[in-house]
């Protein structure tokens, strides 16, 4: 029997090629960043670029895209969702840029940021581009949409990205590129103190330009209110029906969910996920999945969350006249529009013009006063001035005719001087 000896098996130069590659692409390529257009709609609602935002690992640069155009106001909110975020604000620096030269970093929370409302606002007239940096060793803006970060206004105006514009105002060609037939505002939920007591709303819009059939799935534990909502009409969709309804073309849904405020069912919604699906016929043609995830300080056995004040299952939500704005994914905003909070604004008012009738019974106080010390002036103290005149014009004559007596009596012995003086020398 002859034995031969294996060959080596050895590495094709593709293998080593391919290795070192990815070596440089790992450690010498430095990571991809978000960068995009952002503007505003003029009254024909066509998009107007304002600025170019560029989310980076450590750094968000904004600037112009017309590098002449002047901004009276420029206004960066922090997501008050991301807390870790929040917290480390005082690691963020901001730094201008003019004609192609940085400016001095001065920090984020200096004069123009206000803790209060978490808002950083100044003008930006001849600076081209600002940068945010972040100082931590945190890497806050790392893998994060603009959305999760800040809210960027310029003249108290709302950017909205050039692509979600486009997109929103465009019929959607099904099966076409990267074209979908819904549009879902939320990626995923997070439950937190915040959105603890009025929940959460999920906005859903028909972009197909035709009647679809959708279907949604909702965790049957841990919510205290779970409702289904025909934006246009405002009329409630039965449970029964949620696994195929209706959508018109150009309408939409909104999802309202409000969750337990016991921390076992809140343990139970996270990791869960909505499904939305999209049929054609009786084929699912696209699904949407949102996870929901529930804070770790809620989901404690021992936490105590009786004291927030919650809504009750049989309350008729109107979160078209009562929720705020939702944020989409790429920071425009959806969903329906809040009514302005009529009971507090009749208070202020109230107060304001309580404030305002004591202001003029000071004023007329004070006024009564002036005109009393004047009074006491002119009739009291006149006639003694008058007194005073009297006696002085008094002494005044008496002076100047002690003057001309003396005078007089001076003239007088001059001249019986000069007289014996002459009387002296005739002898």
């Amino acid at each position: 029997m002859i034995f031969t000896r294996p060959k080596k098996v050895g590495s094709p130069p593709t293998v080593y090629l391919i290795s070192v590659l990815a070596f440089l692409v790992t450690f010498l390529v430095p990571e991809a960043a978000f960068c995009e257009t952002f503007g505003i709609k003029d009254a024909q609602g066509n998009f107007v670029p304002k600025v170019e935002i560029n989310v980076g690992k450590k750094e968000v640069v904004v600037k112009k895209t017309d590098a002449a155009e002047k901004f009276n106001s420029l206004s960066l909110t922090l997501n008050p969702k991301n807390t870790n975020l929040i917290k480390n604000v005082a690691h963020l620096n901001i730094q201008w840029e003019t004609g192609g030269k940085a400016g001095k970093a001065i920090p984020f929370m200096g004069p123009r940021y206000d803790p209060n409302t978490r808002v950083f606002s100044d003008t930006m007239t001849k600076s081209t581009a600002l940068k945010i940096i972040d100082t931590s060793k945190l890497n806050l803006f790392r893998g994060k949409p603009l959305a999760d970060l800040f809210t960027v206004q310029i003249d108290d105006q709302a950017l909205v990205s050039s692509e979600s514009a486009i997109e929103k105002d465009r019929t959607v060609q099904l099966g076409t590129g990267r074209d979908v037939s819904i549009n879902v505002d939320k990626n995923s939920i997070l439950f937190d103190e915040s959105n603890l007591k009025k929940g959460e709303m999920l906005n859903v819009d028909n972009r197909s330009g035709f009647d679809q059939i959708l279907g949604v799935e909702l965790p049957k534990k841990g919510f205290l209110v779970s409702q289904i909502r025909r934006r246009l009409e405002q009329t409630k969709i039965p449970p029964e029906n949620w696994e195929r309804f209706t959508m018109p073309a150009d309408s939409g849904i909104f999802i309202v969910l409000i969750p337990e405020a016991d921390p076992e069912a809140l343990a139970q919604l996270d990791g869960k996920e909505i499904v939305i699906k999209a049929y054609q016929g009786n084929k699912i043609r696209e699904t949407r999945r949102v996870p929901m995830k529930v804070a770790a300080d809620l989901k404690k056995p021992g936490a105590d969350l009786s004291s927030l004040e919650r809504p009750t299952e049989q309350e008729d939500l109107k979160p078209a006249g009562s929720a705020t704005k939702a944020l989409g994914p790429r920071g425009e905003m959806t969903g329906p529009r809040p009514q302005p909070a009529t009971a507090p604004a009749e208070s202020g008012r109230k107060a304001s013009q309580g404030a305002g009738l004591w202001l003029w019974i000071l004023q007329i106080v004070n006024l009564a006063l002036l005109v009393a010390v004047g009074s006491y002036g002119i009739f009291f103290m006149l006639p003694r001035i008058q007194v005073l005149e009297d006696r002085l014009s008094k002494n005044e004559m008496f002076l100047h005719g002690s003057r001309e007596a003396i005078r007089d009596e001076l003239e007088q012995i001059k001249r019986e001087i000069l007289q014996q003086c002459l009387e002296e020398t005739r002898k």
